[in-house]
């Protein structure tokens, strides 16, 4: 497969339909702000190469679920972004902070009344802390916990992040997938021709097994559709299925993409991410017995 090109998040509404159409993940739904400046109500998102995040409390800030872990920037001085309902427009003052988890180095005010901001410089493990006011007196405190990698970048290196993999799993083995289209933290990747599926690496199925799929980074998802077809000499219908989750999920079980009988069969998964990373195609071959 000739991979083409990754673009910018404008390429988004132009891309493509060769491994099946477009559908938006759902979008975090915020709570009301509250008065009280410890409690955790989901008021604000922090945006970066992890995608967008509603914060958590100071004491246990906002992680990735499923397994908790840190925010990882890509690189230093990474470009953020601050959002919040009601929107910020409707604070009269709002403030980051960074706390290095590990004690070391002062408090870094990362912004003071700007949406846009750098991450830190110094690679290592914070708490971003957001403190929201208004003139009446609403004060809402939002923090996320977040990795800064020892990496020197620009807008160059953030386009050089690669896109997520995935890979199937059944009784018979693991195999990886082939990438088709997708976007991935608004950077788009436009593949060619859907390979010969004899090209591909064949996963061994028992019939009426569902597979799962995992992402390479053990991420989760909110949202999967598949085709199950089946490939000359395999005497049997197409099958279609489709999942959608209130929480992210890691792993899911790809129920209702069983084959129905021996013989070789060509799977396309769309995985709609969590966090409002963007969406992937992929592609295996299978081998029911």
């Amino acid at each position: 497969m000739t991979r083409h090109s990754r673009v910018r998040a404008a390429a988004l509404a132009l891309l493509m339909t060769s491994f099946g159409g477009m559908t938006a993940a759902s979008e975090p739904q915020a709570a009301e702000p509250t008065s009280e400046p410890a409690t955790p109500t989901t008021v604000a998102w922090l945006s970066g190469p992890f995608g967008a995040v509603p914060g958590g409390p100071v004491g246990d800030p906002a992680t990735a679920e499923p397994d908790g872990r840190a925010l990882d920037t890509w690189m230093r001085q990474a470009s953020l972004e601050l959002a919040s309902d009601p929107p910020l427009d409707a604070w009269s003052r709002w403030e980051v902070v960074a706390r290095a988890v590990d004690g070391v180095g002062a408090e870094q005010v990362l912004s003071h009344g700007e949406r846009w901001f750098m991450a830190p410089d110094e690679a290592g493990r914070y708490v971003l802390t957001a403190t929201l006011e208004n003139e009446s007196g609403t004060r809402s405190e939002q923090a996320w916990l977040v990795e800064v990698p020892d990496r020197e970048g620009s807008w160059e290196t953030l386009l050089e992040m690669p896109m997520l993999s995935a890979e199937l799993r059944a009784s018979g083995g693991v195999v990886s997938s082939e990438p088709g289209h997708g976007c991935y933290v608004g950077m788009c990747q436009e593949v060619g021709l859907r390979p010969p599926a004899a090209t591909l690496e064949a996963l061994s199925i028992a019939v009426g097994e569902a597979p799962e799929l995992h992402l390479g980074d053990g991420s989760a998802l909110l949202r999967w559709q598949g085709r199950l077809e089946p490939l000359a000499g395999t005497t049997a219908e197409t099958r279609l299925a489709q999942a959608t989750f209130d929480r992210p999920v890691a792993g899911p079980v790809l129920t209702g993409l069983e084959p129905t009988t021996a013989g070789e069969w060509l799977l396309e998964v769309r995985t709609d991410y969590d966090r409002k990373r963007g969406w992937q195609w992929f592609l295996f071959r299978l081998r029911a017995e």
